[in-house]
């Protein structure tokens, strides 16, 4: 077994000869390759590449938006009908029937029989007096009067 590695590692490789011919070919490819890739072919690729790229981000944000609306939407609806439990709440407790009836059953309070209302007869009926209350300009005038007053006594 050692012979037949060292036979084929010493085994001649064989050489490749390029001629002319194929060396013009490689340049000939390298000059389409260079015709191909142009500076306005370029630029054209990273504008389309940037438009890409923006129209992904933007996507991502309408879909982060839509997403928050709807979320708003939900605690709307959740605030909604929290308002509307709170206002019958609110009806609920300040209609008559309701306090008639928890004044009776939770405070112990009783109708009022007609019996026990009296009336008072007062000989002479109390009245209320308002006394004239100055306003501001009534106060300003009497100003102004006293103030020529003073004024014409001085000449």
């Amino acid at each position: 077994m050692d012979k037949s590695r060292t036979a084929k590692q010493q085994a001649p490789r064989p050489t490749v000869r390029q001629n002319k011919k194929s060396a013009a070919r490689k340049r000939t490819s390298r000059s389409k390759l260079l015709r191909i890739i142009s500076f306005p072919r370029v630029m054209a690729a990273l504008a389309f590449a940037c438009f890409c790229a923006i129209m992904l981000y933007s996507n991502m944000n309408l879909t982060r938006l839509t997403k928050e609306i709807g979320e708003q939407e939900t605690a709307l609806e959740q605030v909604q009908s929290e308002y509307v439990s709170l206002k019958a709440r609110k009806e609920q407790a300040l209609s008559i029937s309701y306090i008639e009836n928890y004044a009776q059953n939770e405070l112990g309070m009783v109708k009022m029989d007609p019996s026990q209302i009296e009336y008072i007869e007062m000989t002479k009926p109390e009245v209320t007096e308002v006394s004239d209350t100055t306003k501001l300009g009534d106060a300003a005038a009497n100003l102004m009067r006293g103030f020529t007053a003073v004024l014409e006594y001085l000449q």
